[in-house]
């Protein structure tokens, strides 16, 4: 993935000059050299680089692992490190970053390069998956009918504005709750089978309830089991 821009945080500048050379060798941009983490914030501000390649060891209060938990909570730039250190406390610190590489002094350039071009690729899929999941909740959101749906264990874990107009609770009201604590079947009748109409009552926050007909469908999971249910709810 060449053209990807990095930032260097390394405060031995001699080292730091050889990997900027050897990094647009390989056909990356380098947006600055920073040696400590107050140079490094400064320059994630106003450069965005794609990557972060930074040393443990660096100038300042802050070491390289404080720094890497810094920019990714708060300007989700992924972070590989490029380090002497492998001692277990370190290495525990480092792996509680979730970084996306963690490369010894000294190292081969290929290594080096495989390295950045997996961590580039996965955050730019976690961020296209990530992407997907806020289209989809917004999605549900502006549907005109009210929805709601379960996880596997039949637990509320999504309505959207209808719904909350509908019942008047609140997503945070009503999350992690039994959905048969508020979806009321009609006496003497069954449970309809997925994807057929139902008819019952919901219970809604004035202590009321609301006469309603329901259509079930069944969320499948990774390992096609059912993983939770949609349901579409109008009043009756």
């Amino acid at each position: 993935m060449t053209g990807k821009r990095i930032l260097i945080v390394e405060d031995e500048r001699i080292v730091a000059e050889d990997l900027k050379r050897l990094l647009i060798k390989m056909g990356y941009g380098v947006t600055d050299i920073a040696a400590s983490g107050e140079e490094a914030l400064r320059s994630v501000k106003s450069q965005k680089p794609d990557l972060v390649l930074m040393d443990i060891r660096i100038q300042g209060p802050q070491d390289g692992i404080e720094v890497a938990e810094h920019l990714y909570a708060e300007y989700n730039i992924p972070v590989s490190y490029l380090t002497a250190f492998a001692d277990a406390p370190t290495l525990d610190r480092a792996k509680a970053t979730m970084p996306y590489g963690y490369i010894l002094k000294p190292f081969e350039p290929r290594s080096l390069q495989a390295v950045l071009e997996l961590a580039i690729h996965r955050h730019m899929m976690e961020s296209v998956v990530s992407e997907m999941d806020g289209w989809h909740a917004r999605v549900l959101h502006s549907l005109p009918g009210a929805l709601m749906a379960t996880d596997r264990l039949n637990r509320i874990i999504f309505i959207n504005k209808a719904a909350e107009t509908l019942t008047g609770w609140t997503p945070d009201a009503l999350f992690g709750k039994p959905l048969s604590d508020y979806l009321l079947e009609e006496k003497g009748k069954p449970i309809p089978p997925a994807g057929s109409e139902g008819t019952g009552s919901f219970k809604t926050k004035t202590n009321g309830s609301a006469p309603i007909t329901y259509t079930r469908t069944i969320l499948p999971g990774e390992d096609n089991e059912p993983n939770g249910e949609l349901i579409i709810i109008k009043l009756f």
